[in-house]
């Protein structure tokens, strides 16, 4: 990926995740496009810029696309609530009780909501509905393994 403009803008950190070189980074479909690329290149089928140039800032705020042969294991953080906002695409935000029964399923994107903000702790999965779900997410930082809890239930 020589000569990108993610390149120009961010570090790649880990396969699928670049991390802004500085706070006020700006993107747009350009970006996407080339993380869409990322995405059909790693295994998780999901790319992210983060927007936030370190894994201890505070504040995160990323730009992450996600592909419909994404599978996501149900996890849920104990760092604060976080936000997603819909920016391209279609995807089922599935909320699930601690034993793993299925609570809730709310439609992001499309003629769905564009915003969701955690108010609890149940565990989650994002589920990409058509070929792609673009989406900003913003939490509190800093990024630690430990704070992300995924469901041991799970099994797809």
């Amino acid at each position: 990926m020589t000569g990108t403009r993610l390149e120009a803008i961010a570090i790649p950190t880990a396969p699928g995740v670049f991390h802004a070189k500085e706070w006020g980074v700006t993107w747009g479909q350009p970006e996407i496009d080339e993380l869409k690329t990322v995405a059909l290149g790693v295994p998780a089928r999901r790319a992210r810029l983060c927007l936030h140039p370190s894994k201890e800032a505070i504040h995160q705020e990323m730009l992450i696309v996600v592909h419909k042969d994404a599978v996501e294991v149900p996890q849920r953080r104990s760092n604060g609530p976080h936000t997603k906002i819909a920016l391209e695409g279609t995807a089922n935000l599935e909320l699930y009780s601690n034993d793993g029964s299925l609570l809730r399923v709310l439609g992001l994107g499309g003629k769905g909501s564009r915003y969701f903000r955690t108010i609890d702790r149940s565990f989650h999965r994002l589920v990409s509905v058509t070929e792609w779900f673009v989406f900003i997410e913003i939490l509190r930082g800093p990024f630690v393994v430990s704070t992300t809890e995924r469901a041991a239930w799970f099994h797809e």
